[in-house]
């Protein structure tokens, strides 16, 4: 080779490819893309599947019931029967 030839393989800038080609730009892309399907799936899963956790007042009644008679009073006199405990929410 000529020092001509060198020069003007030096000069010349090595083949660029356009940046859709690349793979590392689609991997920057996919990792917060599958976050935000997961975030949906998620969405999903928890509005087609509540939990029901909340109970009616006459159902409340017969648990609270039965939680009394498995455990005796601490003092000799019998709780007051208040159809809502204070620290349910009820006031």
């Amino acid at each position: 080779m000529t020092d001509k030839q060198s020069k003007q393989e030096s000069n010349n800038p090595p083949d660029l490819r356009p940046w859709y080609r690349e793979p590392w730009p689609w991997v920057a892309i996919a990792i917060p893309a599958a976050a935000v399907i997961m975030g949906f799936t998620t969405l999903y899963l928890a509005l087609a599947n509540p939990d029901y956790l909340v109970v009616d007042d006459q159902e409340y009644n017969e648990i609270k019931s039965e939680m009394r008679a498995q455990t005796p009073p601490e003092s000799g006199q019998p709780e007051p029967d208040n159809s809502r405990d204070q620290d349910d929410g009820a006031h």
